[in-house]
């Protein structure tokens, strides 16, 4: 009940918050851009806060009954885009640019837009890259660093994240 009272003042600077968004503790919201946050969200920030971030012109769209959990860092400086029923483990980190070339530390590489499909599991501490996307019903290990596309219905693990196993989709539940 309190998440549910607390949302609206925690959320302020998002632009779009659905209905019955949930947050347990107080996330931190840095929008430049635009953010989205679709109905049944729930977002804990205990006990290290999660960060949704997007930088000018950025956007960020998180679907709806999708949970975000503590210490998990979402930051889109171009996009970033969560479907339906998505859960993030703690501490994980999706991103779309590397923040600075390999080269010249000055400068910024464009971003490449990151699109995780509805149903996917992003285990604890597991990072997703710049231009990847994950298929619906995906899973991803614990500790996985995603740094190309996950097929639908796949388990990756390591790093780099390589296919480790198949799901069987026939046998797939939604609730």
């Amino acid at each position: 009940m309190v998440g549910l009272v607390s949302a609206p003042l925690w959320l302020i600077g998002v632009d779009e918050v659905g209905a019955g968004v949930r947050t347990l503790g107080r996330p931190r919201i840095d929008n430049a851009g635009h953010m989205q946050i679709g109905d049944r969200v729930t977002i804990r920030s205990v006990p290290v806060a999660a960060e949704l971030t997007t930088t000018a012109n950025a956007r960020l769209v998180i679907g709806d009954d999708t949970f975000i959990n503590y210490g998990a860092s979402l930051g889109a400086t171009g996009s970033i885009s969560l479907g339906a029923r998505v859960n993030v483990g703690p501490y994980v980190m999706i991103i779309d640019t590397q923040f600075h070339d390999l080269y010249d530390r000055s400068l910024v590489p464009p971003p490449q837009p990151v699109v995780i499909e509805d149903d996917v599991f992003l285990g604890a501490k597991s990072s997703v890259l710049p231009g990847v996307r994950i298929g619906r019903g995906a899973v991803v290990g614990t500790g996985a660093v995603v740094t190309k596309d996950v097929e639908p219905f796949t388990i990756v693990a390591g790093v780099p994240a390589r296919e480790v196993s198949r799901l069987d989709p026939s046998r797939f539940v939604v609730r």
